[in-house]
């Protein structure tokens, strides 16, 4: 960073870099104009953990329509060319709209957890109000955050110093503690927040077998749960639960009990009484049998107490794959603070051969292109919209 003041920018230039970023923009908001369109048109996409990411596709869209295009000019003009309070604006709106998409990462993070970790009360607990509310929660934190720390600050103790950039020198990167303050919360909170739950829940799956194993297990667990052997005696009757083993015994304990019954009828045919006698009648109804006996008040259709496992594994692949490209797209802009407030010497010296916080900040900007691309890598669903958008669009 360039302790200089403000200076008068130059004529437009179209340069190669120029020309690439604006191509970078551009499809960036394709991109996520083509989830935000398969959202609008597919209804089976609308569902809770996917209205998580809505609320990221929006934060990418505006980076792509409007902080990327706005920086662009730099390079076109070698410089900025709005003026020092347009700057500080600028510098204010885009840490706040990037605050959002990273919250968004942290938010689906958290969501997975409680939906590994207790899973049948955030079933019972998640809707769509829920998650508007926390996406609006996270402009709303991010917006707060950012413009009172990179934009209030900044008017009430103004400065005249410029980056290398152009853009007006924000006072919280004036001093080592305050910039590491200011990463902590946009990379380092979140990092260690996402790669914490998501260690704790690949363990979690790990430990018994994997996500897709154990839904199964599950599955077929409540399949042989629901055989029942209905026994009636007289006027009363009862319903036994059996599975395996106990389900042979019954079987075969009912064989029995028709031997004792023809046997008992023999006998009374030949002595030819009169009387009635009192004869406990034992009969094995198979399970097909007892849905048709049983009276239909008492069918039942029971509500699913947690979320599918195609569900599941779909929030699972899309975490991933988010999680993954915060990391990439981001540990630049790690390594260049860190090396800022611990060897400043050595960053001069880079910063003076390129412009370097430009570079890392476009990398992290490339963040905005390539969720929408995990999205749709992660969701088949998303992908068949797309392809199936693109297809009509030809016509």
């Amino acid at each position: 960073m360039t302790d200089t003041t403000p200076t008068d920018t130059n004529r437009p230039v179209f340069s190669l870099a120029f020309f690439l970023l604006v191509l970078l923009a551009v499809s960036t908001v394709m991109a996520n104009s083509l989830i935000l369109a398969a959202f609008y048109l597919e209804k089976k996409l609308r569902t809770y953990t996917n209205y998580f990411i809505l609320n990221m596709t929006i934060a990418d869209f505006v980076v792509g329509s409007i902080c990327m295009p706005i920086r662009s000019m730099i390079h076109l003009y070698d410089g900025w060319p709005f003026g020092k309070v347009a700057s500080i604006f600028f510098m204010g709106f885009q840490n706040s709209i990037l605050g959002v998409s990273v919250c968004g990462v942290v938010v689906v993070c958290i969501d997975r957890y409680l939906a590994t970790f207790y899973p049948i009360q955030h079933y019972q607990r998640r809707s769509i109000r829920k998650a508007t509310l926390v996406s609006i929660f996270t402009w709303v934190s991010s917006f707060g955050l950012w413009m009172m720390m990179s934009t209030a600050w900044d008017f009430i103790d103004p400065n005249n110093l410029v980056t290398s950039s152009g853009f007006s020198r924000p006072n919280y990167s004036l001093t080592y503690t305050s910039s590491l303050f200011m990463f902590a919360l946009r990379f380092g909170l979140p990092f260690v927040i996402m790669t914490g739950l998501y260690v704790r829940i690949y363990f979690r799956v790990k430990n018994i077998g994997n996500l897709s194993r154990y839904m199964r297990k599950k599955k077929n667990l409540e399949k042989e749960l629901s055989v029942t052997d209905s026994v009636f005696t007289g006027e009363e009757s009862s319903t036994v639960t059996t599975t395996g083993l106990e389900e042979f015994e019954a079987d075969s304990a009912a064989k029995k009990d028709t031997v004792a019954i023809s046997s008992i009828s023999q006998k009374i045919g030949k002595s030819g009484s009169s009387e009635n006698p009192k004869v406990t009648l034992s009969h094995a109804v198979g399970s097909s049998d007892a849905e048709n006996m049983a009276p239909s008040k008492n069918k039942v259709i029971k509500k699913p107490q947690r979320e599918s496992r195609a569900e599941g594994q779909k929030a699972m692949r899309t975490l991933t794959f988010i999680v993954f490209v915060f990391i990439v797209t981001w540990l630049p802009t790690a390594v260049t603070v860190t090396m800022y407030a611990f060897f400043p010497d050595f960053y001069q010296f880079i910063k003076n051969k390129v412009r370097l916080s430009e570079i890392t900040r476009w990398v992290a900007f490339s963040n905005s292109l390539v969720n929408p691309l995990a999205y749709a890598m992660a969701q088949p669903l998303f992908r068949q919209t797309i392809v199936k958008i693109i297809g009509r669009s030809k016509f």
